[in-house]
C-alpha cells in the first residue's frame, strides 16, 4: 500500500466508507438475476450499506442495459431483471461524510460481445489507477483510459467522467473523462496528494458513445442555501436535509416522510422553488448496450490507494 500524508482520522472514514462500499457492492450484485425486482435490489443493497455502519452516499444506481446512469427504482417499481443484460450498480457509501464511490457490471446471459465491453471497462480503469500519483495531470490518465478501452475495439462514452470526491460533496470540480483531447494536455489540472478520485469508464459499441437525458429523474438533489417559503414545506425539507446529509437522495425514500400519494407533488414543489433539482435518467438513445466499473482512490506521492478494493 502507499502511504499517505493525509489526516489519520480522515484517512480511518475514507477507508471504513471504501470497505463498507466494497463489501455492499459485492453484496448487492449476488441479488442481481433475471427476474429480480430492481426495487428489492436496491432496497437491500442499502439496508446492508446502514448495517455495515456507513450511510447511503446517494441512491444506488441500477442502469440496465442502454441505460447508463441514474436509474434508481421508484416507490412501487415493477421493473425487473431481464433475461439478457448489463447491469450496473453503482453505489456509495459515506462515514460522517466521507465517502466512497464503486461500481460492478453484472451480466445477465451474456455473449462474448458483453463480456468485451466489460473487459474493455476494467482494463480503462486498471490502466487509470496505474497511471495516478500526485504531479500528474488528469488529461495523461484519460488518455491512458482511452488507450485500454480502444484496445478492446470498443469505445468510451465520452461525456460520463470520473471526479474528485471531497467531504459530503460527491463532485467537488475536477473530471476525469475517459478521452483526451490535445487540446486539454497541457489545461488539465494536476493530481495532488491526498486527493480523493473516482474514476469510472464506461464503454460502448455505439459509435455515437455519448449520453443524454432518456427518463425523468428519480434522483434529486439539494440547491444550496434555498428553503421553501410555504412554512409546511419548510419544515418537511428541513428533515429531508438531516436526513439525507443534503446528498443525493431517492424519490422513493420520501415514503418514509410523506404519504406515497404525495411524493410526486412533493417534489414539483420543491423543483418549483428551486430547493431540488433532478438528475435525469442517462443513456443512449441508439439501444447499444453500456457497461461500467469504478473504484474510488486517494492519490499519494508514488501512486494511490483504492479504498473501494474488497479485502
Amino acid at each position: 500500500m502507499h502511504n499517505s500524508t493525509m489526516d489519520p482520522r480522515k484517512e480511518e472514514r475514507l477507508l471504513k466508507a471504501g470497505r463498507i462500499a466494497a463489501q455492499s457492492l459485492k453484496y448487492t450484485c449476488h441479488q442481481v438475476k433475471a427476474g429480480v425486482p430492481l426495487l428489492k435490489i436496491a432496497e437491500v443493497g442499502e439496508q446492508h450499506i446502514i448495517e455495515l455502519g456507513g450511510r447511503p452516499a446517494f441512491p444506488i444506481n441500477i442502469s440496465v442495459n442502454h441505460h447508463a446512469a441514474h436509474y434508481t427504482p421508484g416507490y412501487g417499481d415493477l421493473t425487473v431483471v431481464p433475461e439478457k443484460a448489463l447491469v450496473k450498480i453503482d453505489l456509495g457509501a459515506h462515514v460522517d461524510g466521507y465517502i466512497a464511490d464503486t461500481a460492478r457490471t453484472v451480466i445477465i446471459g451474456g455473449d462474448a460481445e458483453m463480456e468485451r465491453l466489460l473487459e474493455a471497462a476494467e482494463a480503462g480503469l486498471n490502466a487509470a489507477i496505474a497511471r495516478i500519483q500526485s504531479g500528474v495531470r488528469v488529461w495523461e490518465v484519460s488518455k491512458e483510459i482511452n488507450k485500454a478501452i480502444r484496445s478492446f475495439d470498443v469505445r468510451p462514452i465520452e461525456n460520463l467522467t470520473g471526479h474528485s470526491i471531497e467531504r459530503f460533496n460527491l463532485h467537488s470540480g475536477i473530471s476525469v473523462p475517459a478521452i483526451a483531447p490535445a487540446s486539454e494536455r497541457v489545461l488539465s489540472p494536476r493530481l495532488k496528494e491526498d486527493m480523493v478520485i473516482a474514476i469510472e469508464p464506461f464503454t460502448t459499441y455505439s459509435p455515437n458513445p455519448r449520453i443524454s437525458n432518456i427518463g425523468e429523474a428519480l434522483i434529486f438533489g439539494f440547491a444550496q442555501r434555498k428553503n421553501p417559503r410555504n412554512p409546511m414545506l419548510r419544515r418537511l425539507f428541513s428533515q429531508m436535509k438531516l436526513k439525507y446529509s443534503q446528498l443525493p437522495f431517492a424519490s422513493r425514500w420520501l415514503a418514509e416522510l410523506v404519504p406515497p400519494v404525495e411524493i410526486n407533488d412533493t417534489l414539483t414543489s420543491l423543483q418549483e422553488e428551486r430547493c431540488i433539482h433532478g438528475y435525469a435518467v442517462l443513456g443512449l438513445h441508439d439501444g447499444h448496450f453500456v457497461a461500467q466499473v469504478e473504484h474510488t482512490v486517494i492519490v499519494t506521492k508514488d501512486g494511490c490507494m483504492i479504498t473501494t478494493r474488497n479485502q
